[in-house]
């Protein structure tokens, strides 16, 4: 094991190790954009109908995600501590694990999704829009999966820079079989919301392959899969332990914002056209901001597992500082060219007025949200899981769906209402993370045990 070169990410700029993650991030949301935009030629109503079972797919994904968030924090700490026979070993137990996870979550919400839509206020071809686009979505729902966990791995080992080029090659077969739904390319039938759900698990299958391709052909991320039923309960024990409760923070978030989507629907097609094309345009602020804390956390994992916290807590300031900047620099930009932006994915007069009514709302809930995806990350990393679970399940309930409520129906502040209570949950989350982060508790916690 020793004569394999690893690469050395406590000692590597962060710029090296996230600017493929921008990229990759940037790339993915251009494609998601596209996305929206070719559905928007094709229908608003498939528009609508995408936007709100998207709130699904993610939390779809975010289950799944218990296991790359387990693996993640406990990757790049053993890897930090040299300890490089045991990262192979947990390796395999984590794709033997989202396999599993993949089937079992896969085909619960193939089955209960469509049963939850029923009881949404929607127009009836966006309740059958939806309505396929999940079942699909769902039912292989494995090679996300795959494709996720093969992501991490190569990431906690510092390539990033792998897993950007073969992410972007699948998501241009994603775009490519979502113009032959939607347009018909070949002399090919329309099939519309179908196609692009065909379209998405196509190319999420062609990610799954060439990444494991990858990882099994680089020599450090190399581990071995013999005997794939052997159940290793020590390392499922590792990975649960951190997974579950880091997954519980994005899954409480989702979960908020599907009761959030609930009150939005009760506002028509329109305002659920609108939150979708507001959530596009906002990616394109925190992404940034959501590579660099992507980044953040595998270098702090690093730190802290050669026993480096001093450094970690140092670093972890300025890259808060840099997200932040990025975020409010691209928020002035999109601010300032808001209506050509609008413009590009909708000439709806009345899903244009209520975008172009909330904007300006998108300095407060990006500048709290450039906090919290790279503070997060960085404290989970460290071993504080529990804080942010517990804050974010407070905040996610009490103040993004509460306040939603109180702002949209007391106040009657309607749309605009619960895009304000989102920026104040953020906002709020925010200086928790960045007081919990300075006081240093953190660095008493371990995530893994030494050999």
């Amino acid at each position: 094991m020793a004569q394999i070169k690893q690469i050395d990410v406590t000692n590597t700029n962060l710029i090296k190790i996230a600017y493929p993650l921008i990229i990759e991030n940037l790339l993915f949301l251009a494609f998601q954009s596209v996305d929206v935009f070719m559905l928007s030629s094709y229908s608003d109503s498939a528009v609508a109908a995408v936007g709100l079972v998207t709130q699904y797919t993610w939390f779809l994904i975010t289950f799944m995600q218990i296991i790359p968030s387990g693996a993640t924090i406990s990757l790049t700490n053993l890897l930090g501590g040299k300890q490089y026979g045991r990262a192979k070993s947990l390796s395999r137990t984590c794709l033997q694990m989202i396999v599993f996870f993949s089937i079992a979550i896969g085909l619960t919400f193939a089955v209960a999704v469509p049963q939850i839509l029923k009881h949404y206020t929607l127009e009836p071809q966006v309740r059958q829009y939806a309505t396929d686009y999940i079942f699909i979505y769902s039912l292989f729902s494995i090679f996300c999966g795959i494709s996720i966990i093969q992501s991490t791995i190569l990431r906690s080992y510092g390539h990033t820079r792998t897993a950007m080029i073969v992410n972007a090659c699948a998501n241009t077969v994603n775009i490519f079989g979502n113009a032959i739904a939607l347009y018909g390319w070949f002399g090919l039938p329309i099939y519309g919301v179908k196609g692009v759900a065909v379209s998405t698990v196509a190319a999420q299958a062609v990610g799954a392959l060439v990444l494991s391709i990858k990882v099994f052909s680089l020599k450090d991320t190399r581990y071995s899969f013999n005997n794939p039923l052997k159940i290793m309960k020590d390392e499922w024990h590792q990975i649960l332990k951190i997974g579950i409760p880091t997954a519980g923070e994005s899954i409480s978030w989702n979960l908020s914002q599907m009761a959030v989507m609930v009150l939005i629907s009760t506002h028509g097609t329109a305002s659920i056209a609108a939150f979708t094309y507001f959530g596009t345009i906002l990616r394109f602020i925190y992404m940034i901001a959501i590579s660099i804390g992507n980044a953040s956390q595998i270098k702090t994992g690093h730190y802290c597992g050669a026993s480096m916290q001093q450094t970690a807590y140092k670093k972890v300031f300025c890259y808060i500082a840099a997200g932040t900047a990025f975020s409010m620099s691209i928020a002035l930009i999109i601010y300032i060219f808001r209506k050509q932006m609008i413009g590009i994915f909708t000439k709806d007069y009345e899903i244009t007025l209520i975008l172009l009514s909330i904007m300006h709302l998108s300095f407060f809930l990006e500048t709290g949200r450039a906090v919290n995806v790279i503070a997060i990350p960085s404290l989970m990393a460290a071993g504080d899981i529990h804080f942010p679970v517990q804050a974010g399940i407070f905040s996610n309930w009490s103040i993004s769906f509460g306040l939603a409520w109180v702002f949209s129906r007391i106040l009657g502040l309607g749309f605009y209402g619960i895009i304000a209570a989102m920026a104040c949950d953020e906002c709020f989350r925010a200086v928790l993370m960045i007081l919990r982060w300075k006081s240093k508790k953190w660095m008493a916690m371990n995530v893994i045990s030494k050999e």
